[in-house]
């Protein structure tokens, strides 16, 4: 029972504390559902709300009921909503909730009337729109294709692969050619219904052939997917059993002696766990792998070596080259290559990825370098000048191998108002704001998001500069974000409470600069932000490690929820990071990484290092995706901050600097 009430506190508590009176009266609302007796399995318990609750109050609890997939609780709050000015969702909402699968309650389109109104009433928003991709997904389902190509042609966010899936399932079922058909069940990670139909079709009708089938076995491995695995395999007419026992217990599967589909699944699984181990076994020919068949063994083995920093992955990422790999696979074993600045191998790796990664700045950055370490100046300043306009961390280090520093581009003509009338009027903007007074950012994300369509340089910038000066300072960020020849890095990198900031930093000896390049990494500016796992505040702070610097700090009444608080949330996050600076010999790389995966790894990665290697390269096989992505990003936006602040250009080199191995010993902070 305490776990249950806690459930449910928890969701509520995501709500911003300035609606605290808001969130209070749905979670009243909410308790009565909570402490419920055990109802039989598959019966709801009838529906509890707030007797008397605010337009406000009603909406937010509808919300959470629509999330719970509870329609009887969604209709009483419902009926205290309506009026609101975001009315049209709670008719969208239960739209969704009735097409739910399964619904016994329903006949098959017993809403498609309701929903072609729906849609008719709203052209041209964003919740039409997700209501149209509902709907595709449940005509899909059902086969209609006539009424699915209608509405496909329509659909605006094409952004749910399941729907390309039943598109390309309705072209096959009629006939009909669906060029799209190979790619995507090649790219999804994982079949959903409509994938997973459509797979299971192209295998029946003999548009995938059994070697189609085991290319997409391997790319199943590549992705660690039990599921799709087990989807392919039965394609192919695999024993269940075997893929079971391959799946669970590899070694012992290997043990057996099995064909090459169950050693691969089998090894592909070992590598994950154990590469040292996997690579022993191929090593000793347990597996008979031959051919391609045992160059993606290898792949498999290297990949998840260099997940590892393994001192081994370079050398099995040599007997990998020729592989029937896909660039999930092949990034890995680039890292491999670049931590040693084995700069051939690491083009051999490059050349085997498909276009779209050779086209990656990474690796068109990377290769440039291999090329200039070969004496092939002329060709990597060729590659590098492609690269140098752009506003990223190898846009800049490309600029900065060319002679340029980080500078900020000429400043736009700031939005007339004129231009600035247009957000005003804009009602998608109007209903984004009104789902930001609520709490309620996912809906007013996609909102905002959706009214940026295909708009040019100085409506963007116009949208923005709106943004900022109503205090929604994530959307000025990530609508200025957007622009392509006309820019406004002031829009682009806001630097809001630069009073309160800058002698908090100095209290700290610490660089304003990186503290709002963190910053806008972590938390976009939104003062309430709560992460998936529990960091809050502007420098998305754990309570646990709140608590830790509270001690540190001789704070005895600190409380969680202040790091809600602008003062505390800065005095806080400074000290973690002046902490994790301290504890990393000043190093800007470790500690941006310690200050999002904690300070224990980094000091490990560091340990794996085969001889010291430049910050780029550190920050580029850094094994988590996460962090990777984040600390390039928080150095990145500090270079654009510095050259802000000073009116100067700014290296991000001289940031990056050096890392050196060193023995890994534990550290003693959170």
């Amino acid at each position: 029972m305490q776990r249950s009430l806690q459930r449910c506190f928890v969701v509520r508590s995501e709500l911003p504390a300035m609606r605290h009176r808001i969130a209070l009266a749905v979670i009243v609302g909410l308790i009565g559902a909570c402490t419920l007796a055990p109802v039989q399995a598959g019966k709801r318990p009838a529906a509890r709300i707030a007797a008397t609750m605010s337009a406000d109050e009603a909406l937010v609890a509808a919300r959470e009921a629509f999330a719970r997939n509870d329609l009887p609780r969604f209709e009483a709050a419902a009926a205290q909503a309506e009026g609101h000015p975001l009315a049209e969702y709670l008719e969208f909402w239960r739209l969704r909730l009735q097409l739910q699968p399964p619904r016994s309650d329903a006949a098959p389109g017993a809403s498609d009337a309701a929903i072609r109104r729906f849609i008719d009433r709203h052209p041209g928003t964003i919740v039409a729109d997700l209501m149209r991709r509902d709907w595709l997904l449940d005509l899909g389902r059902r086969g209609l294709w006539s009424e699915f190509d209608g509405e496909y042609a329509k659909w605006v966010l094409r952004d749910d692969d399941e729907v390309h899936c039943y598109a390309s399932l309705g072209h096959l079922q009629r006939g009909e050619p669906a060029p799209d058909a190979r790619e995507i069940v090649f790219s999804v990670r994982r079949f959903g219904d409509g994938c997973g139909a459509l797979f299971d079709e192209m295998a029946r009708s003999g548009a995938l052939q059994p070697a189609d089938l085991r290319a997409r076995l391997r790319v199943a491995i590549e992705t660690n997917g039990p599921d799709t695995i087990r989807r392919t395999a039965s394609a192919l007419g695999l024993d269940p059993t075997a893929v079971e026992a391959a799946l669970s217990k590899p070694s012992r599967a290997l043990a057996q002696s099995p064909g090459s589909e169950i050693a691969l699944i089998a090894l592909g699984r070992l590598a994950r766990d154990d590469p040292a181990a996997a690579a022993q076994k191929l090593q000793a020919g347990l597996a008979k792998l031959r051919g391609e068949d045992l160059d993606f063994a290898w792949s498999q083995v290297a990949a998840a070596g260099m997940r590892r920093l393994a001192p081994e992955s370079l050398d099995w990422t040599r007997l990998a080259l020729k592989a029937p790999a896909t660039d999930e696979t092949w990034v890995w074993l680039a890292r491999a290559a670049l931590r040693a600045q084995d700069w051939t191998t690491l083009r051999a790796v490059v050349a085997r990825m498909s276009e779209s990664g050779r086209r990656d700045p990474t690796w068109i950055y990377w290769t440039a370098r291999a090329m200039r370490e070969s004496g092939e100046s002329a060709g990597a300043e060729a590659l590098l000048r492609t690269l140098a306009g752009q506003f990223n961390f190898y846009g800049q280090l490309a600029a900065e191998d060319l002679g340029r520093l980080t500078s900020p581009p000429p400043r736009a003509a700031p939005p007339t108002e004129a231009e600035l009338a247009e957000p005003a009027r804009n009602e998608g903007f109007a209903r984004a704001l009104e789902f930001y007074r609520l709490g309620l950012r996912l809906e007013g994300n996609r909102e905002w998001n959706f009214q940026l369509r295909g708009m040019n340089d100085r409506q963007l910038l116009a949208a923005a500069e709106w943004a900022c000066q109503r205090k929604v300072l994530d959307r000025c960020v990530n609508t200025a974000d957007r622009t392509e020849t006309e820019h406004d890095f002031r829009l682009r990198f806001v630097s809001p409470f630069l009073d309160e900031l800058e002698p908090v930093a100095a209290r700290r000896g610490l660089d304003p600069a990186w503290i709002y390049g963190l910053i806008r990494q972590e938390s976009r500016f939104i003062m309430d932000a709560r992460s998936w796992a529990g960091a809050q505040g502007l420098m998305q702070i754990m309570p646990a490690t709140a608590r830790w610097i509270a001690r540190k700090l001789g704070e005895r009444d600190f409380r969680v929820e202040q790091l809600h608080d602008l003062p505390t949330n800065l005095r806080f996050g400074t000290f973690y990071l002046r902490s994790v600076l301290d504890d990393l010999e000043g190093s800007p790389v470790l500690a941006s990484a310690a200050y999002n995966a904690g300070p224990g790894r980094p000091r490990s990665w560091r340990a794996m290092l085969p001889r010291p290697v430049e910050g780029a390269i550190f920050a580029e096989i850094i094994p988590f995706n996460e962090t990777r992505d984040y600390v390039k990003k928080v150095l990145s936006n500090a270079v654009f901050y510095a050259a802000l602040f000073s009116g100067e250009p700014q290296s991000l080199k001289a940031r990056l600097g050096l890392v050196a191995p060193q023995p890994a010993s534990p550290s003693e902070l959170p």
